[in-house]
C-alpha cells in the first residue's frame, strides 16, 4: 500500500475478504456484522442536455433522514464503456448505501471515461449546470470519482475543471498526459485504489501517482491484496475516506 492509514485499512479489508470469503463485504467486529445494513437507495434517470446532445445521469438522492441541505456529491464515472447497465452496476457496487445515507447526492452519468479527454471542457460544466438547477447541493464539496475508464475519465475531468472537485478517486485510475497538467490539480487530494494481480494497472497507478506527486498534488495509492481489476470494497470504507477529506 501507500504506508497510509488508507493503505493500512485497504490491506486491513482484503485479508478480511480472504478469511470471510461468505460473507458480506464489509470488514470489521463482531458488532458489525449485526447491525442492520443500510438499503439501497432508488436511481432515478435523467435526460441532461450539452452542446454535444443529450446524456444519460443517474441520480440517487439523499435519504430522508440525512438531513436537510446543501449536500455534498459524488460524480461517479462508470467503468468499460459507461452504458446505462454499466452505471448501474457501479453505482450499485460502490454508492447506493452509505453515500446517500450520509446525505450525498450520487451522480452518475452515462459516459465514455475515455472520451471526456475531448468532451470534459463542455460536458462537465452541462452536469454542474443541472446540478445546479434540479439539487440543493454545495458545489464546494463535489468529489469525482471512477473506475477503469471511468478512472482515466477522473482525470481528464479535474485537467479541464480543475477548481469543481474537493478530491478525486481513481479505483483503479491513470492519467496519460502530460504530467504538467496535473499542476492546477495542486489542492486537491487525490485517492488511487488498485488491485494487487492488476499488473498495468499497478504501473499506471505508480506512474500517476509520481506525476502527481511532482506536480505538488497530495496523493495516495494503496495496492488493495488479492484483488484484480474490478475492485470489491466496502461502501463504508470508501465514504470514510470522503467524509474524513471533506471534514464532514
Amino acid at each position: 500500500g501507500g504506508g497510509s492509514e488508507g493503505g493500512v485499512a485497504v490491506i486491513h479489508y482484503a485479508i478480511c475478504v480472504a478469511s470471510l470469503a461468505l460473507s458480506l463485504w464489509g470488514c470489521g467486529g463482531e458488532s458489525d456484522s449485526l447491525a442492520e445494513p443500510e438499503p439501497p437507495a432508488p436511481v432515478e434517470w435523467h435526460a441532461v442536455g450539452w452542446s454535444g446532445g443529450v446524456i444519460n445521469v443517474a441520480l440517487v438522492e439523499p435519504s430522508g433522514g440525512a438531513g436537510s441541505g446543501p449536500h455534498p456529491v459524488v460524480l461517479a464515472l462508470p467503468w468499460g464503456g459507461g452504458t446505462a447497465d454499466l452505471v448501474l452496476g457501479l453505482v450499485q457496487t460502490y454508492w447506493d448505501t452509505e453515500a446517500p445515507a450520509r446525505g450525498y447526492y450520487v451522480v452518475a452519468p452515462e459516459v465514455l471515461g475515455s472520451s471526456l479527454a475531448a468532451t470534459a471542457d463542455e460536458l462537465i460544466p452541462a452536469l454542474f449546470r443541472w446540478m445546479d438547477e434540479e439539487l440543493d447541493y454545495d458545489p464546494d464539496l463535489v468529489v469525482v470519482t471512477g473506475a477503469s475508464n471511468g478512472g482515466r475519465g477522473v482525470f481528464f475531468s479535474a485537467v479541464a475543471n480543475p477548481n469543481r472537485f474537493a478530491a478525486l478517486i481513481g479505483m483503479p485510475g491513470r492519467y496519460e498526459g502530460d504530467g504538467t497538467d496535473l499542476a492546477p490539480l495542486a489542492d486537491v487530494p487525490v485517492w488511487l485504489l488498485v488491485g494487487q494481480f492488476d499488473d498495468g494497472w499497478v504501473e499506471a497507478g505508480e506512474s500517476t501517482r509520481d506525476a502527481l506527486e511532482a506536480a505538488g498534488v497530495e496523493v495516495t495509492l494503496d495496492v488493495v491484496e488479492g484483488q484484480g481489476h474490478v475492485l470489491r470494497l466496502d461502501q463504508a470504507f470508501l465514504m470514510d475516506w470522503i467524509d474524513g477529506t471533506l471534514a464532514r
